[in-house]
C-alpha cells in the first residue's frame, strides 16, 4: 500500500512537472490514458491466463477472483480505487494483487515515454513504442503465471510490427523482417545444439516467437539487448535455483527477462538516433 501511494504520487508529480515544463497538458493526458489502458491490460493478463473465451475477455464485467462479485465502476478506477479500498476487495476483504496497480502505473509510464518519443520521431513511432511495450508487458506477466506465450500476442505482434515498419522513420520493412527472422531462428538453432549436447531444450518455441516480435518492432539493437541482456538477467534470477538443485534442468519464465532487455535496447536505439 505504502509503495503504491509513494510511487503513484511520484509519477503524478513528475508528469505535472513535465506538463509545466512543456507548457502542455499532453503529458498528464497520456499518463491518465496509459493508466486506463494499464487497467485493461490487467483484465487481459488475468483472463488469458485463466483461458477465458474471447467474449468474456472483451465484454465480460470485471469481478473479484475470490468471491466472483462484479466490481462496480467506482471500485475500478486505476490506482485510486486500490488506495481507497486499501488493497482489499470491498465485498470479501481478500487482498487485491499488487500486480494491478503496478501494471496500471506501467501503462501510465509507457504513455509518457511514447509521447516523448513522438516529439522526436513522430506520432507513428510513439504509438509503435507504446504498443510494443504493452505487448511485452502482457506476454511477460502471462508467461510468469502460465509458462506459456499466447500466439495471438506474439505472432499477432510480429505481424503488427512489420506493418508499422512501413510507416516508421527509424526502421525499414526489410530490417524489421530480417530481424524477425533472425529472432525466430536464433533460439531454435541454439536450443537444438544444446539438446544435442545436454539432452534437453533450454528454450521453448514461444520464446522464439516472442523474439520474432521483438525483432519486428525493434530491429537489430533491440534484438541484441533482448537476447544478451535478457539472458544475463535470467541467469541472475536462476542462480539461486542452480545452486540449490545443482542442475540446469528446471524451467523459468524467460519472457519477462527478454522483454526487459528489449525495452532497454529499444529506448537506447531510439534516443541515440534522435
Amino acid at each position: 500500500m505504502v509503495w503504491v501511494s509513494i510511487l503513484g504520487l511520484a509519477f503524478l508529480l513528475a508528469v505535472i512537472g513535465m506538463s509545466i515544463y512543456y507548457h502542455s497538458i499532453a503529458p498528464l493526458f497520456v499518463f491518465l490514458l496509459g493508466l486506463a489502458i494499464g487497467s485493461f491490460m490487467n483484465v487481459l493478463i488475468y483472463r488469458i491466463s485463466h483461458n477465458e473465451n474471447l467474449k468474456e475477455i472483451f465484454y465480460g464485467r470485471s469481478y473479484c477472483p475470490y468471491c466472483k462479485r462484479t466490481i462496480k465502476w467506482y471500485d475500478n478506477i486505476p490506482i485510486l480505487s486500490f488506495l481507497v479500498l486499501k488493497g482489499k476487495c470491498r465485498y470479501c476483504g481478500n487482498p487485491i494483487s499488487l500486480r494491478y496497480p503496478l501494471v496500471e502505473l506501467l501503462g501510465g509510464l509507457y504513455g509518457v515515454i511514447a509521447w516523448l518519443i513522438s516529439l522526436k520521431g513522430g506520432i507513428i513511432l510513439g504509438l509503435s513504442s507504446f504498443i510494443f511495450f504493452c505487448l511485452l508487458t502482457l506476454i511477460s506477466f502471462i508467461d510468469w503465471y502460465t509458462f506459456e506465450i499466447p500466439d495471438i500476442l506474439s505472432i499477432g505482434g510480429t505481424i503488427l510490427g512489420l506493418i508499422l515498419a512501413f510507416f516508421r522513420p527509424d526502421i525499414s520493412f526489410s530490417t524489421a523482417l530480417l530481424s524477425a527472422l533472425v529472432g525466430f531462428l536464433f533460439p531454435i538453432i541454439i536450443s537444438w545444439i544444446y539438446y544435442l549436447l545436454r539432452g534437453f531444450f533450454p528454450m521453448g518455441i514461444g520464446d522464439a516467437k516472442l523474439l520474432a516480435m521483438i525483432g519486428a518492432f525493434g530491429g537489430w539493437i533491440t534484438l541484441y539487448f533482448s537476447i544478451f541482456l535478457g539472458s544475463v538477467l535470467a541467469l541472475i534470477y536462476a542462480f539461486p535455483k542452480i545452486l540449490k538443485s545443482k542442475s540446469l534442468k528446471f524451467v523459468i519464465p524467460f519472457a519477462p527477462f527478454l522483454s526487459m532487455g528489449a525495452m532497454i535496447g529499444f529506448l537506447i536505439g531510439i534516443f541515440s538516433n534522435y
